[in-house]
């Protein structure tokens, strides 16, 4: 797991923009899933569904959707929740 977290660490150090972002969350499900210990996908996609005021009904079409199909808005906000501010990933958003 540890070498897992230092792949996407590394990777992560070259996302800059928004597009990099989006590109990140498309091709690295892993990452946003590798913190076991804190069940950072939950607790983002509870936030995720206050900041946009998504009805449960809502919440749950998003998360039956496939992992490319996901809003570019919910990949910007996972990315920033889960890696640049996850528990694992620390110091990813520090430069």
């Amino acid at each position: 797991m540890t070498s897992d977290i230092e792949y996407y660490k590394q990777l992560s150090k070259k996302v800059s923009t928004k597009q990099d972002k989006i590109t990140f969350f498309d091709q690295n499900q892993k990452a946003f899933y590798v913190d076991i210990y804190s069940d950072s996908w939950s607790k983002m996609m509870l936030e995720y569904s206050k900041a946009e005021n998504l009805s449960s009904e809502q919440l749950n079409k998003i998360e039956e959707m496939k992992w490319i199909e996901m809003p570019e808005k919910l990949k910007l906000f996972a990315y920033d929740f889960c890696i640049l501010n996850g528990f694992v990933f620390t110091g990813v958003g520090s430069k």
